[in-house]
């Protein structure tokens, strides 16, 4: 009887023994993966952000070109103004230096 009590404690040592070899195992493999995805949410997290920042970056530009547009045109405008004023004050010019002579 002892020594059926002794096989028992025994089986159920060797028993115990393989169930924690099985946790710390299934502990590994349970880490292992959540470590994989971690990368896997990391990297696709780099992507996207860098996706948002290009995309930023290119309506940012888009947005500057069309001030430099913009500014350029008010600036040819300005120029075409300043011209017609120009050739105006030449014609009073003209017109009061040939009045002041007759």
């Amino acid at each position: 009887m002892v020594e059926e009590t002794i096989r028992i404690i025994k089986e159920a040592e060797r028993q115990a023994d393989e169930l924690v070899k099985e946790a710390e195992a299934r502990c590994s493999e349970i880490l292992e993966g959540a470590a994989a995805e971690a990368g896997e949410v990391k990297e696709q997290a780099v992507k996207q952000a860098k996706a948002k920042a290009e995309a930023e970056l290119a309506a940012v530009k888009a947005e500057g070109e069309e001030s430099v547009k913009k500014a350029l045109q008010d600036a040819d405008e300005q120029i075409a103004s300043l011209k017609r004023d120009a050739g105006q004050k030449t014609e009073e010019a003209i017109a009061a230096v040939i009045a002041g002579i007759a």
